[in-house]
């Protein structure tokens, strides 16, 4: 099991900043994916109901800039998170 800070996840995801994982965190859409430990924050990368947190987030926000979440698959980039 993969869990990751916001910062982490938002650099996993291709994000400048935390930002957008704090409000989608905020609004509630990411409560499954959410863990928390003595009062700090980590998501859940894998899977939970059928959706990895990256396909979540792509199915949660449009970027009208055109950015696109890198589709993160923490079996696929385990030495990327070893860099972390």
């Amino acid at each position: 099991m993969v869990y990751c800070t916001i910062k982490e996840t938002s650099t996993l995801l291709g994000y400048k900043s935390g930002a957008t994982l704090y409000r989608l965190v905020g609004e509630g859409h990411l409560d499954e994916y959410l863990w928390n430990v003595e009062g700090k924050m980590y998501l859940y990368m894998g899977k939970r109901k059928g959706k990895r947190l990256a396909e979540k987030i792509k199915s949660l926000v449009f970027d009208k800039d055109g950015f696109e979440v890198f589709d993160f698959d923490p079996q696929k980039h385990m030495d990327k998170l070893r860099a972390l």
